[in-house]
């Protein structure tokens, strides 16, 4: 007969498991197997990979580069700006006073004559009926005369009319080509007229029974004379006060400027 312990019993071991090469378990502390163990294919998780930074940095050098050309056309546009366009008015002629006849003083002497008062030509508003002579780029030059005015004008189509509360307006030009370089432009593009509160009004696609348009572009070589009407469209209550013309369809430096009131 076997011998029993005392108390009648022996002492229950606690369920360990040992792992295959692992140390051997201690008394009274249970052993797990290692991260995966047991688990055919299965890894252990991977740490996270680094993200790259290269796009954000591609990025930033764009937008630097960006900026700075947006710097130089802004500083580009400034400059440009700087000087305004040439604005062409009409020269006054000199006004000459004639010199007084002499005067003989009371004393028998004959007085001195007085000097003539001479004054230069100031720059005046060209009128209506005035001319003007502009430049163009690459030596274009044109004498250009405003011969008529309507300030309401009639509308010759039915299916082209101003709109409710709006007028035609007729302004007949007359074009002279003085320099050596042909004149090839449309001169509905580089006319407006303005009102005497600022506001400007660009030309309009019209006919009007007051006078022939220019029927879009013009050619003109050395010493020819092309005459035409261009129309604009304008409130009923503008009062207008002044044209403005240019040559290169309004793109030249110099501009023409009649007074129309």
């Amino acid at each position: 007969m076997t011998e029993q312990p005392p108390g009648g019993q022996y002492p229950q071991q606690p369920y360990t498991h040992q792992a295959p090469g692992g140390p051997p378990p201690q008394y009274g502390q249970p052993q797990y197997p290692p991260p995966g163990y047991g688990y055919p294919g299965q890894q252990p998780p991977q740490p996270p990979k680094k993200k790259s930074n290269t796009g954000l940095i591609v990025l930033a050098v764009i937008g630097g580069i960006c900026l700075v050309l947006f710097a130089g056309c802004a500083a580009l546009v400034a400059l440009s700006g700087s000087s305004g366009p040439d604005v062409v008015t009409a020269t006054a002629p000199a006004d000459t006073t004639a010199a007084k006849p002499p005067q003989q003083t009371d004393d028998g002497q004959t007085g001195g004559q007085d000097q003539a008062d001479t004054k230069g030509g100031a720059q005046q508003p060209a009128q209506v009926g005035g001319t003007l002579s502009l430049k163009g780029f690459e030596g274009l030059q044109v004498d250009v005369t405003v011969t008529k005015v309507e300030l309401k004008a009639t509308p010759a189509n039915d299916f082209l009319k101003p709109k409710a509360g709006n007028r035609f307006v007729a302004i007949e030009l007359t074009l002279a080509n003085k320099g050596a370089k042909t004149y090839e432009d449309s001169p509905s593009n580089g006319a407006v007229v303005i009102d005497d509160q600022g506001q400007q009004y660009r030309t309009t696609f019209a006919e009007v029974k007051e006078g022939q348009a220019f029927q879009g572009s013009v050619t003109m070589s050395s010493g020819d004379t092309r005459k035409g009407v261009i129309v604009f469209e304008v409130p009923e209550g503008a009062k207008l006060a002044k044209l403005q013309f240019a040559l290169n369809s309004g793109f030249a430096d110099q501009k023409g400027e009649w007074v129309l009131s």
